[in-house]
């Protein structure tokens, strides 16, 4: 099977989020996100990197808004008290932090990425001492399997 490239359609039928930004812009994100996602990645991992990539970047560029506008959007955001006559509004100071750092962790569509590439670039593993981990190689420093 080969892989295949997310569209802005795939994009907003994964994150409804997204569904006002223009295809254009969605595109140009999906493309600058092979610069994180490539095609060493597992088949089935490779759209929803790309797409949670390009989600995370357009939040962070302001393409579009964290909340999304409703209430369960806004409490996502750190929102922690809301009035709409003489508006007033109190953010989560953790919230606030997250959202204006500058790692994966400050958006939901980050977060995701980090999970999926957690999967697909898992560095070394590291065992208790004594123990082998379960690989074996014909040729190699280990007995056969």
């Amino acid at each position: 099977m080969a892989y295949i490239e997310p569209t802005a359609a795939d994009l907003k039928a994964r994150y409804p989020a997204f569904a006002a930004v223009d295809d254009a812009t969605i595109e140009y994100w999906l493309t600058d996100a092979h610069r994180y996602v490539d095609q060493t990645w597992m088949e089935m991992d490779y759209g929803p990197a790309l797409i949670a990539v390009a989600a995370h970047n357009m939040v962070k560029a302001g393409a579009v808004g964290v909340g999304g506008g409703d209430i369960g959007g806004m409490a996502a955001s750190g929102v922690t008290s809301f009035r709409s006559g003489a508006f007033q509004a109190e953010f989560s100071d953790k919230a606030v932090e997250k959202a204006i750092g500058d790692d994966w962790d400050s958006t939901t569509y980050g977060a995701e990425y980090l999970r999926l590439l957690r999967r697909n670039k898992m560095g070394m593993g590291v065992t208790a001492p004594g123990r082998v981990p379960p690989y074996c190689w014909a040729d190699g420093p280990f007995p056969p399997c």
